[in-house]
């Protein structure tokens, strides 16, 4: 049984609409699921504990502030141990410009999400820093051409 199975319908009506719009006042989200803000506050409160909200985060314009490429990059490790998968995710989560990390099945071992400023600042970050990560054997980089969809919130309700 997933938490999930444990959430009632204003519980994921609240998760939905933080989902759409996470500085929404507690008033106001009490008018619209039908709650008072103490009730509302208070289940936003078990929601955290409970590690099913874990942050709240303003989402930005990448190319703007500065980052005009993003990369998916495919690192297959040479060695396939528990220690060097385990040193390899460690070193890479320490690297600012790697965004995400998805240890993955098939034919390479992580798809990291980066982004560097432009392609002589991706050079240097994939000779400097993510090459010489522990147990790296190959490097593969997609370059995102454009984004026709992003999607941040989870499908919980219709």
């Amino acid at each position: 049984m997933s938490l999930r199975d444990e959430l009632d319908e204003i519980d994921l009506q609240i998760l939905k609409r933080l989902q759409a719009d996470g500085r929404i006042t507690h008033a106001d989200l009490g008018r619209e699921v039908g709650l008072s803000a103490p009730s509302i506050l208070q289940r936003i409160r078990k929601l955290e504990e409970r590690g099913i909200i874990t942050g709240y985060h303003a989402v930005l314009d990448a190319a703007k502030v500065g980052f005009g490429i993003t990369s998916l990059v495919q690192v297959s490790l040479a060695l396939h141990e528990s220690q060097p998968i385990e040193r390899f995710i460690k070193a890479a989560k320490k690297i600012p410009q790697v965004l995400e990390v998805f240890h993955v099945s098939g034919d390479f071992d992580f798809l990291l999400k980066v982004v560097a400023e432009d392609m002589d600042d991706y050079q240097a970050l994939i000779r400097e820093k993510l090459a010489g990560l522990p147990g790296v054997g190959r490097i593969t980089s997609c370059f995102v051409l454009g984004t026709t969809k992003r999607q941040l919130s989870l499908p919980l309700v219709d």
